[in-house]
């Protein structure tokens, strides 16, 4: 119930642009069709646009939830964050929007969660080594709309003030999300969180990727868990947190580096 209740209220605070403590990018927990924070300022996305983009889905009889967002690495594969794990048991891909009837799209059963061994599942609140992989029960066919992503080279550090693109539904099933950000180095990144008067131990660790809004009015939000930030063609982050004013100008967003942890990902593809 205490999770319910700060999940939330972080989306409230989303809408409302109240102040908050730096918080993970908790998937949505919402009921497909319900609003919800997504994307602050993004740009709709296009069919094939993101044919990496998968959303990770809760699917009963009775309803449809959606958890998180994941990238699709292998035919049988995705790349999520930690947190995400859980209650997903259904990954969708091939569509922009989730509420819609597009031919191009493709569903499976999520067989298995694998967390990276160093991550605390379960405990609520933002660490490092927060990345997860999905196993598929059945395989993606591959097509014009449905890819693989490139992963980023093991230990490559994303360029300072160069610019990267991440995309999400949030806890929306409208339209498919993109917005583009740029990068920011660990110190710049670690100061602007102690600027915000995060509570606690900063958490900024050196194997995230920090993001800043290129312009005011765009970032990501509540229900962004998950999602890939992407540069040059392949995936160099995954959505972990933000802040409830990540829409304006130098407020961070932060990613899991996937060049940090090749190791862990090529174990279990």
């Amino acid at each position: 119930m205490l999770r319910h209740a700060l999940l939330l209220l972080a989306l409230a605070s989303c809408v409302l642009g109240a102040r908050l403590p730096m918080r993970r990018l908790v998937h949505s927990g919402k009921w497909l069709g319900a609003a919800g924070g997504r994307i602050v300022g993004g740009q709709d996305a296009v069919p094939g646009q993101f044919p990496y983009q998968v959303s990770l889905q809760y699917v009963t009889w009775e309803f449809t939830l959606i958890e998180c967002t994941g990238s699709l690495i292998t035919p049988m594969r995705v790349l999520t964050a930690g947190h995400c794990c859980g209650a997903t048991n259904t990954a969708v891909a091939g569509v922009v929007d989730l509420d819609g009837c597009e031919e191009a799209k493709q569903e499976s059963k999520v067989l298995d969660q694998i967390y990276h061994p160093d991550f605390p599942v379960g405990y609520y609140g933002i660490y490092a080594n927060d990345i997860a992989v999905f196993t598929l029960e059945t395989a993606f066919t591959l097509n014009e709309y449905v890819q693989t992503i490139p992963l980023a080279t093991a230990g490559s550090i994303p360029t300072v003030n160069s610019s990267a693109v991440g995309s999400a539904w949030g806890s929306s099933p409208d339209n498919l999300q993109w917005v583009e950000l740029s990068i920011i180095d660990y110190e710049t990144c670690r100061q602007l969180v102690d600027d915000l008067g995060v509570i606690g131990e900063n958490f900024v660790v050196d194997t995230m990727v920090c993001t800043v809004p290129i312009t005011d009015g765009v970032g990501l939000c509540s229900g962004d868990s998950g999602g890939p930030l992407v540069q040059d063609g392949a995936l160099i982050g995954i959505a972990q947190w933000s802040n409830v004013e990540s829409g304006k100008g130098g407020v961070p967003s932060g990613f899991n580096r996937v060049s940090a942890f090749i190791d862990f990902i090529n174990a279990h593809i």
